[in-house]
């Protein structure tokens, strides 16, 4: 089989040509040499696009190898390829290696990484993204040793990575849902390093917060990256409790199969609340809200540790409505609860004068009604 094409109809060559590749019959018929030779070829080729769509074939180029050495093979292009949007597709075409050769994988990323390819200068483009995706799923699920080590340490050092580490974040939620697997544990355990690090470095000096404090530069980096990774995480842990998706009446896991999951999260949320930023807050109590029907008592206690007192969240009247909501339902179908467990007691008594203090007006309602009991 003679292949040639005029130098503007390559691209288009090349998406027919690997579209063939694809098929079994095509491939290993009698013009499956000349097809598999151009394709290969199109990947050294001048134009970007030509070796785009060569790219997007080399899974099928390689179809009898192994996963490992269809990794290092798309990992020496990856290498080499100067073009982000190739490299791109290089890095999700590693996708394809990662049943059977996730150690493979593994050591390519890392070889990838330490070579200065410039995967991560910026994890929210297509390349970082590509990148953040894989080893976060490496560090996960398989839980490979580069991918592990070096999210681990993004984690530890969030208020100093605070980019990479909220990509972390972003990243793993679907493994934050996996269900009663082994990913979601060392997921949730990979936010907790990173919410335990954002509290230590928040609270690492009182004088910081004085409202005359003079910061350096590199001290109010620190804390934001503190503050947004915390708010990262509550957030994507909220939506990954389908909270926001009861909110929007979307049909959801039964709550019951969040057991394990709200065991998991509401340390990490507690954590992450201590920093008292609005948002964070707002995010970790509506998911303890939507997940109270698991144990009552818990969330009651989890949310009014979630609120302090004389804080600019109460003052929200987003966070009034939930409150006062929260506070109701109670009322009505926890009344042994908030009347009778000394816990509870005091805990409904928090959140009632906390956001009657910040002038809410059903809340001021309620503590007129409750007043003699809560005296």
């Amino acid at each position: 089989m003679n292949i040639s094409w005029s130098p503007g109809m390559r691209d288009s060559g090349i998406v027919g040509l690997g579209a063939l590749l694809q098929r079994p019959e095509w491939r290993n018929s009698s013009a499956g040499p000349d097809i598999t030779a151009a394709v290969t070829a199109a990947l050294d080729d001048d134009s970007p696009l030509v070796r785009l769509h060569a790219a997007r074939r080399i899974s099928a180029l390689h179809a009898g190898s192994s996963a490992a050495e269809l990794a290092a093979t798309i990992g020496r292009r990856a290498l080499t390829e100067t073009n982000r949007a190739v490299r791109v597709e290089l890095i999700n075409q590693l996708g394809a290696a990662l049943h059977d050769g996730a150690s493979a994988v593994d050591t390519i990323l890392e070889l990838l990484l330490e070579t200065e390819t410039g995967l991560l200068d910026d994890v929210s483009d297509d390349l970082g993204t590509a990148t953040m995706a894989l080893l976060t799923y490496l560090a996960c699920v398989p839980q490979t040793p580069f991918a592990v080590r070096t999210i681990h340490r993004w984690c530890e050092q969030a208020p100093h990575h605070p980019t990479t580490a909220a990509a972390v974040v972003r990243h793993s939620r679907d493994y934050l849902k996996s269900h009663g697997k082994a990913e979601q544990k060392m997921a949730f355990r990979l936010l907790d390093l990173a919410a335990q690090s954002c509290l230590a470095r928040w609270t690492a000096d009182p004088t910081e917060h004085l409202n005359d404090a003079d910061l350096t530069p590199e001290q109010l980096a620190q804390l934001r990256g503190a503050v947004e990774v915390a708010h990262e995480i509550s957030q994507q842990i909220y939506l990954a409790s389908d909270a926001f998706e009861h909110s929007q009446g979307h049909e959801t896991v039964p709550l019951i199969m969040l057991k394990d999951f709200a065991a998991l999260a509401f340390p990490v949320l507690l954590t992450c609340t201590k920093l008292r930023e609005a948002q964070t807050i707002h995010h970790a109590v509506e998911t303890l809200v939507y997940l109270a029907g698991l144990d009552e008592s818990r969330a009651l206690r989890a949310v009014a540790d979630a609120i302090p007192a004389k804080s600019s969240y109460t003052y929200d009247p987003q966070a009034g409505r939930l409150a006062a909501d929260y506070l109701t339902r109670l009322l009505t179908e926890q009344r042994a609860l908030i009347l009778e467990d000394s816990h509870g007691v005091e805990a409904f008594r928090h959140l009632l004068q906390t956001f009657a203090a910040a002038g809410d007006q059903q809340a001021l309602a309620m503590a007129y009604a409750f007043a003699d009991i809560f005296r």
